[in-house]
């Protein structure tokens, strides 16, 4: 079975079980016609339905974007993954189409916007320092303290997952951290309105 066939079957399976009204019958008979042709069984399908899908990052706020994004937006569903860094680096994660839609647009538009508020926020903190090993340790201590920003910023976690900063506790240096980082903005981000699924004749 070639990859163009797997993806066409996994699309039709997603709006068996995920479209509306007359769009999930339509799927159905389109489904039972395929499953027929390439003698496909049920527990076929649930290994034909999820695919390997890659995402490009940068940097770890990149990786750490993705990861977050999966946790965040597929709660109930455990995302099998592993990082490939031949030729360009990559987040390999396996999802079903519908799911790769959302996340997919999702890290799209945070990882821009991400990128413009690190750049605001964390880029005139390392070009203060004179070495690039003083600026490689700046990068390194404001990375985690951002990126945790960001994300409450942005709304992207479970509720309970955040819990409260004890000052008490903080150094001052990672007082002055935490202060110069207070501003930075989270994304307003509309999920996927489409899900570019379309029953093929």
């Amino acid at each position: 079975m070639t990859d163009e066939t797997r993806i066409k079957i996994a699309k039709v399976y997603e709006l068996v079980n995920r479209g509306v009204d007359g769009e999930k019958e339509a799927a159905k008979q389109a489904l039972d016609r395929l499953m027929k042709k390439h003698n496909l069984s049920m527990s076929d399908m649930e290994a034909i339905k999820q695919k390997n899908y890659s995402f490009k990052y940068a940097n770890n706020l990149d990786l750490w974007l993705v990861s977050q994004l999966a946790h965040y937006f597929l709660p109930d569903k455990k995302t099998n993954g592993y990082r490939r860094t031949t030729g360009s680096r990559e987040l390999v994660l396996r999802l079903e189409y519908l799911d790769y839609v959302v996340i997919s647009t999702a890290y799209e538009y945070f990882k821009r916007h991400m990128k413009t508020q690190y750049n605001e926020f964390v880029l005139p903190q390392i070009k203060r320092c004179r070495s690039t090993k003083t600026k490689n340790k700046r990068r390194a201590e404001l990375q985690e303290v951002f990126f945790s920003r960001y994300i409450i910023a942005s709304k992207l976690y479970i509720v309970g997952e955040v819990k409260q900063i004890d000052y008490s506790e903080l150094s001052l240096k990672e007082k002055r951290d935490l202060e110069a980082l207070k501003g930075v903005k989270g994304g307003d981000y509309k999920t996927q309105v489409t899900t570019g699924l379309y029953l093929e004749a």
